[in-house]
């Protein structure tokens, strides 16, 4: 009975704590941010208190970013519910990661290079001014994508666990099999950064 009940406290643990989800098939180990947004860039510094909530530390101005048009870019990402419920304000049932497939618009990525936020971080010492709370865990944004356009789709198995929010979403008709029916799409007058790639950063460099 005991170790029934550590094998329970651990998973709920993990449920709370970080989920692994799949592989995705485009910009892996990538993280949605909460909103479209047009801060977020390259060289954003934010982190995490012992609570895990997250705080913006400071924007690295002199670390700066290069760009390259990905163009369209199409493929299977996975998802959380909080995620989902916070990007697209669809609210599932019973559902701990949500398949989807996703395109992207003429897809900008922004990224910085490895040399130079070593340079600024670790040689200039930059990282003594970033991080003064050691209770907190920092990141470092590495890449973003951003576009003007995004459609997610998704299968029926899915949609069917969606408690709030299905309306919002279209069905594609067809008279041959789809394996994602229902999407819905985001559109910006401006680009908006959606994704980013992240990198913990410490005291040392590379220190774990």
């Amino acid at each position: 009975m005991k170790n029934l009940i550590v094998i329970f406290v651990f998973s709920l643990l993990v449920d709370l704590f970080g989920q692994n989800l799949p592989p995705n098939a485009i910009l892996k180990n990538f993280k949605p941010f909460l909103t479209p947004r047009t801060n977020g860039r390259p060289g954003e510094v934010y982190r995490l208190d012992e609570n895990g909530i997250k705080f913006t530390v400071q924007d690295i101005t002199t670390i700066k970013h290069k760009i390259s048009e990905e163009g369209d870019l199409i493929g299977r990402m996975y998802f959380t519910a909080d995620e989902m419920l916070t990007f697209l304000n669809l609210e599932f049932d019973r559902i701990d990661v949500i398949p989807a497939e996703v395109k992207i618009v003429k897809a900008e990525r922004q990224y910085t290079e490895q040399t130079v936020v070593d340079k600024i971080l670790y040689e200039n010492e930059k990282i003594r001014e970033i991080i003064v709370d050691k209770k907190s865990k920092y990141y470092l944004i590495r890449e973003a994508i951003s576009t003007k356009d995004i459609t997610f789709k998704f299968s029926y198995d899915v949609v069917k666990r969606i408690k709030r929010g299905a309306a919002a979403l279209t069905e594609k008709k067809s008279q041959g099999e789809i394996d994602y029916p229902f999407e819905i799409q985001k559109k910006f007058k401006n680009p908006k950064r959606i994704f980013y790639l992240e990198q913990k950063i410490n005291i040392e460099p590379y220190e774990e």
